[in-house]
């Protein structure tokens, strides 16, 4: 007889109980009549072969106490496991197998009535309670609870085979690694329960972990004050050197040593004793440093303070520079394709079935897992056409790389009648190589009418902000600029005003500008020609004009906006989040109404977008002199349990913004709506296969069914082709939608052809680029404000054009 448990919780997200929160029902998938041939790929799916004797029922049990334990709390959570636990011996004898978590017991027996445990009396913490077990569901496989069991399943699988967890739920092989240079490199995995259609599967993404060489206690060493010490370390995440185990340092404690003592309860000690002595006893390791600060990790789950010694433990990670020395021999491994991949999860199994309880486990549970990889089929997008100047097309289908090289001006223009560019004396010779290209580059890379720019050398030191501050006060009182260019100095990353200069034209003097690095022009002469035509680009959209669009858009043939929405955390001293909202107010798809509003720390579901989607719309309204019939939210979500939340509280505000312009005459009708969230932090891949061996799938894929609920209007795309690695896909649902006619081809197809719509690349993008406008909205943000300790909104000036990318 066997017990399973599993520590890990699982939660969906919920609204916060606002007023604005309205239950609507999720929409479901309409059938398409114009998909063409399917393409077979494979998934990182994993199958769970359950022979049960035809018992496809899994069957909760709850744990009820008197006084009553929920699991509302770590607290309570902790005190009900606790009294699972004491009751083992009763639950074997009650159970062939079980599981519990939070609160309920999971079997494939179902016990009578009559057999059910019932008011037996346990002791925790001093306090007696009544617990009873009683039936509270019968659970088929297409239920999501059943993912819990499975979950738990294969967690204690891992365990038994001596799989490490590291924060972020994944797992790492301590018995085998690289060592390189500086840093070793271990096999990692992460591993998710999917519930499809009745059928449970494993998905597994094989990835790498790594660790460093040297401890702790050197970096400590090596950084000097304490305050730095503090700074660097706190909210990092370590390994301990003993039994490879992962924690997260909630602080580094100067008041405390290796030679503190605390009260040990754990390997019949019960006794006071040193944390040297602790780890000596058990682990044979003798510190050489007495005089170490000691670092504290905070367990939520048992409320347990554990402190760990810095000699014995060593950081996670691998900074840039050991990246650059030991990128041969990482390489293959961290940007995996599909082949390594597929041999990374041939180790995962060897892994797991190499331990005698695997068979133990599953033939007692009679319950397998298969090792090839779950087949599915893939649709062809239809890629579309853009337009650049004088009206020139390229058909999207013919990309290799990019198209670059296709066009040589933008799509619609104005002439750039005042504008400067501003360099420090220390930066004469990359100004000088810059006006150089930017002048072949307007008259024949990318023609753009313009008259000559204003040179102004910046007075003072070039590396404090003010001395570019005051003379940018100066030359805007004496002219009319559309635009300001400035040669900044260092590099990317450690540039010493590029934050501080950017807050300044966002807030104080607002106005576009474009901020190119002296060293990014210094070390890329061979490349020049690309970089400055970039820029070139990237002016013309934050002129509010059109580098490029798209000709006859599906779904776009009558009046309609497409929206773009992201949220960035831990932003400004205050850590708040900030919302990034763009609002397309062409046919083209290349002007955008752009705003943000700032809400409260790691808040994701946003409650103040009313006012966002109504001003959108008046823009929209003034732009052409017809308000949307169509609107279409592409909104980047976090985790696929957001859905809900959003479903119930952002709809609604979209929808009073719509009424309120109906009720004032500002719209004749209410538009259609389209609402969908696009998750990219997800752990599914897809791959293809030619004579045994798998390979990355072409750019241009979707994937709506065998992989999909069948209960909801989800699907997989792969939009580009990466350079390296294996492409991570984007998994996009529609939580609302009042559209009567809709084809979903014609949506994957916009969906598709909206990836080429990132004006800081002439390409492919992972996700549409009105959420990747949106994200580096916000994310420019969170730059500029770092060091400030308000968050700055977005000009007015500004929202009409793309002034952050």
């Amino acid at each position: 007889m066997e017990s399973i448990e599993d520590h890990k919780s699982s939660s969906s997200s919920r609204g916060s109980g606002s007023g604005m929160e309205v239950d609507i029902a999720f929409p479901s998938k309409p059938q398409s009549t114009k998909m063409g041939k399917p393409l077979t790929l494979f998934s990182n799916f994993y199958k769970f072969n359950c022979k049960t004797g035809g018992r496809d029922v899994l069957f909760e049990y709850q744990v009820k106490t008197s006084p009553v334990l929920t699991c509302h709390s770590n607290e309570e959570k902790n005190k009900l496991r606790s009294i699972v636990r004491k009751m083992h011996d009763k639950l074997e004898a009650m159970f062939e197998n079980h599981v519990y978590w939070e609160g309920f017991i999971y079997s494939f027996e179902k016990i009578d009535e009559s057999e059910m445990l019932s008011e037996v009396e346990i002791e925790e913490d001093g306090v007696p309670y009544l617990v009873s077990i009683e039936l509270h569901n019968n659970l088929t496989f297409d239920d999501p609870k059943v993912a819990r069991f499975f979950r738990a399943f294969i967690n204690q699988l891992i365990k038994k085979s001596k799989l490490r967890l590291t924060r972020g739920g994944k797992h790492f092989d301590p018995t085998g690694y690289a060592e390189l240079d500086g840093v070793n490199m271990y096999r990692a995995y992460f591993n998710t329960m999917k519930c499809i259609d009745g059928t449970i599967y494993l998905n597994l993404n094989p990835s790498v972990k790594f660790f460093q060489q040297e401890t702790v206690l050197k970096t400590i060493r090596e950084l000097g004050s304490e305050t730095s010490v503090k700074e660097a370390l706190t909210g990092r995440s370590v390994m301990t050197l003993y039994n490879n185990r992962v924690y997260k340092i909630d602080e580094v404690d100067f008041d405390k040593t290796p030679n503190h003592t605390f009260f040990c309860d754990m390997h019949n000690k019960n006794k006071e004793m040193t944390f040297a002595d602790y780890i000596n006893d058990n682990y044979k390791m003798k510190i050489s440093v007495t005089k170490q600060p000691m670092l504290r990790h905070h367990n939520i789950r048992t409320n347990q303070e554990i402190y760990l010694i810095p000699e014995f433990c060593v950081l996670t990670g691998i900074t840039e520079q050991q990246k650059g020395v030991n990128f041969k021999e990482i390489k293959n491994d961290m940007f995996a394709n599909a082949h390594t991949k597929s041999e990374q999860t041939k180790c995962f199994f060897k892994t797991i079935k190499s331990d005698k309880s695997y068979k133990e486990m599953t033939e007692r549970w009679k319950i397998d897992i298969e090792e090839s990889a779950f087949k599915t089929k893939a649709y062809k997008c239809n890629f579309g056409t853009i337009i650049g100047n004088n009206k020139k097309t390229y058909d999207l289908k013919n990309m290799t790389r990019d198209f670059s090289r296709e066009f040589n001006g933008p799509l619609k223009a104005s002439k750039i009648k005042g504008w400067a560019i501003l360099y420090g004396k220390f930066s004469a010779r990359e100004h000088e190589t810059f006006m150089k290209g930017l002048k072949q580059t307007v008259t024949t890379d990318f023609e753009y009418q313009c008259n000559k720019p204003l040179e102004v050398m910046v007075k003072g030191d070039d590396r404090r902000v003010n001395s570019w501050t005051d003379t940018i006060a100066s030359l805007c009182e004496e002219n009319q600029l559309d635009i300001i260019v400035c040669i900044a100095p260092g590099r990317k990353g450690s540039s010493p005003i590029y934050e501080g200069l950017k807050y300044y034209l966002q807030t104080e003097c607002p106005i576009p500008s474009q901020v190119i690095l002296s060293e990014t022009i210094k070390k890329n002469f061979k490349s020049l020609r690309n970089i400055m035509k970039n820029v070139m680009i990237q002016i013309c959209a934050k002129l509010g004009h059109i580098p490029w669009g798209y000709k006859s858009l599906p779904l776009m043939d009558r009046p309609t906006m497409v929206i773009g929405m992201d949220v960035c955390h831990r932003v400004g001293r205050s850590k708040k989040s900030v919302l990034g909202f763009v609002a397309s107010l062409d046919k083209y798809v290349g002007r955008y109404y752009s705003a943000s509003v700032s809400q409260g720390a790691k808040q994701e579901i946003a409650f103040s977008i009313e006012k966002l989607f109504q001003e959108a719309i008046n823009n929209f309204i003034s732009e052409n002199g017809i308000g949307p019939e169509r609107i279409i939210v592409y909104r980047d979500a976090v985790s696929e349990g957001q859905s809900e939340a959003t479903l119930r509280t952002e709809i609604p505000q979209l929808s009073k913004a719509i009424q309120n312009l109906v009720d004032v005459g500002s719209l004749k009708a209410e538009p259609k709506i389209l609402f969908l969230l696009a998750n990219k932090r997800i752990e599914q891949r897809f791959f293809t296969q030619d004579r045994g061996k798998f390979f990355n799938p072409e750019r241009g894929l979707v994937i709506d069914e065998g992989v999909t609920r069948p209960d909801r209007f989800e699907f997989y795309m792969i939009s580009h082709a990466g350079p390296t690695g294996l492409q991570s896909p984007i998994r996009y649902e529609v939580i609302y939608s009042t559209w009567d006619t809709l084809d979903p081809k014609d949506l994957y197809d916009l969906t598709n052809i909206l990836c080429y719509g990132f004006f800081n690349l002439q390409g492919a993008v992972k996700i549409p680029g009105p959420i990747m406008y949106a994200h580096t909205l916000c994310n420019q943000i969170s730059k500029i404000c770092m060091k400030q300790d308000i968050v700055a909104d977005t000009p007015e000036a500004f929202n009409s054009k793309l002034y952050y990318i």
